[in-house]
């Protein structure tokens, strides 16, 4: 792969070079992130249904509480 500039350019003008590298750096920092970004969004997308599949059984859980609350106070009365 052959580049744009050589090494002499750079020697003949050292804040292109630091230039370079700094966009090179920003690339790569903005690549990193946004898998970063990536991840983490798939990991709370992973947790939010782990929640709403807790919160169902907990759901049917209280309904089943109700129910066994509901039988108690019919046979005390009678």
């Amino acid at each position: 792969m052959k580049l744009p500039f050589s090494f002499a350019e750079f020697v003949k003008n050292p804040f292109a070079a630091i230039a370079i590298l700094c966009i090179v750096g920003m690339g790569y920092l903005y690549i990193d992130a946004r898998s970063a970004q990536s991840d983490i969004l798939e990991n709370c997308r992973n947790s939010e249904n782990n929640k709403i599949e807790r919160i169902t059984k907990l759901e049917k859980d209280v309904g089943d509480l109700q129910t066994k609350i509901i039988e108690l106070a019919t046979m005390e009365k009678d």
